[in-house]
């Protein structure tokens, strides 16, 4: 299949990188040496988008979502009817991919970055045409969990799935710099927390208890660990967690909004 990414950014470049291990893969990108730089790199193709929504069997919108306008502008009456156009975009939901891309068949999707070591959630907005959808699940098979849900909740999981892994990056950027601030040499900190995070995962995989359970088995009376949940409480931080996920959502929502 040949498949067309428009825009070369991290996620764009990181859907071409993976699909060109069994699909032609052709770039088309606002900077031409970036796209240059990455078809070097992945052997594909660098074209001006009319020509490559021509030569495609399906486009992938990896984009800023404030360039929709300019990209549908120069594609929606030029696009072969049936084209297949698959968007990366957040808070661009399905009718309004509709109203730029009337032609074609539209599957909206959203990744998180883990994808790019084959470990990364894909949100599909579950497709109503069988066909699509098993053709979609099998163009992404590899990158991880496939999981269709209905676009309501789009914007709830870009929240919890799609940012969420920033917000993890934090807690492990701060729990190595807690223990440097212990002693430990930085490259010491990052591999004993790693070993933490996986380990716990782990545990709560296997054991499939409850994290609430689990946290209680590693605190005893009036020891270490409660005294560490008791400040963690003091500080807010599962509040603020949570509230950070809700100021995502609401931005999402706000996105979401049709434009006047």
């Amino acid at each position: 299949m040949k498949i067309a990414v428009v825009g070369c950014g991290v996620m764009g470049s990181a859907f071409a990188r993976f699909l060109s291990k069994k699909h032609d893969i052709i770039l088309v990108s606002k900077t031409k040496e970036k796209a240059e730089e990455l078809s070097k790199e992945i052997k594909a193709e660098v074209m001006d988008l009319s020509k490559a929504a021509d030569a495609a069997d399906l486009i992938i919108l990896g984009f800023k979502p404030k360039d929709l306008q300019a990209v549908a502008a120069q594609l929606s009456f030029s696009l072969a009817p049936g084209k297949i156009i698959v968007s990366l975009l957040a808070g661009t939901d399905i009718p309004t991919l509709h109203k730029s891309f009337p032609n074609a068949q539209i599957v909206r999707l959203m990744p998180n970055l883990a994808l790019t070591v084959g470990k990364g959630i894909i949100g599909i907005a579950d497709l109503s045409d069988l066909v699509l959808k098993k053709e979609i699940a099998g163009i992404l098979e590899g990158m991880g969990l496939l999981y269709f849900l209905p676009e309501s909740k789009m914007d709830a999981f870009t929240a919890l799935c799609g940012s969420s892994p920033a917000f993890v990056f934090v807690i492990l950027e701060a729990l190595m710099e807690g223990g440097v601030a212990m002693g430990f040499t930085f490259h010491d900190a990052k591999e004993l927390v790693l070993q933490v995070f996986e380990g716990s995962i782990q545990l709560m995989k296997e054991t499939q208890k409850h994290p609430a359970e689990l946290k209680m088995l590693i605190s005893s009376p009036g020891g270490t660990t409660i005294a560490g949940l008791k400040e963690m409480e003091a500080q807010s931080v599962r509040s603020g967690l949570i509230q950070t996920l809700f100021a995502c959502y609401a931005k999402s929502q706000e996105m979401s909004k049709p434009k006047i």
